[in-house]
């Protein structure tokens, strides 16, 4: 099995606590909160790994999915994203990255209320049992990046 660099932290059960902006790209300091499930497991002998996310904040079937995949020689990774609340997406190409000093760091593009944007995601392990995820658009009116959803991760299992 190759192993999975950078993201065997990840590997398991996790309880996420979701803070969302209520208004993106509109200076808003208002969050919502909710509680996920995940469970993210190895695929293809260490290639990649999927997860899939569970919670009743987007209606009581709402399933999150995604798919990691990590090119070997380059270590650069690929984040595919599918759920749900948006079926016709399918499984699309959302993020492309890497991980340095321990810190991941992935680009992207993201279609927000029909306009385009710039989509950034970090990944950090915080402890063997704690991780953070961030996303965020580039806002071009102020020339800079405005994190609009933040899950902080407690594993489980």
């Amino acid at each position: 099995m190759i192993e999975i660099q950078n993201f065997d932290f990840l590997i398991g059960k996790w309880t996420v606590r979701n803070k969302r902006l209520k208004e993106r790209l509109k200076n808003c300091k208002e969050w919502t909160e909710f509680q996920a499930e995940m469970e993210t497991k190895p695929i293809l002998n260490g290639l990649g790994l999927m997860d899939e996310m569970k919670s009743s904040h987007f209606g009581d079937d709402f399933i999150g999915f995604s798919i990691r995949m990590v090119n070997p020689k380059t270590t650069i990774w690929t984040i595919y994203w599918a759920d749900t609340a948006s079926p016709e997406n399918y499984l699309k190409e959302q993020v492309v990255g890497e991980f340095k000093n321990g810190i991941g760091v992935f680009y992207g593009k993201e279609l927000y209320l029909e306009k385009e944007y710039k989509l950034r995601f970090t990944w950090k392990k915080l402890s063997e049992n704690t991780a953070l995820w961030e996303q965020a658009y580039f806002d071009k009116k102020v020339k800079e990046w405005e994190t609009n959803w933040v899950m902080e991760f407690t594993k489980v299992m």
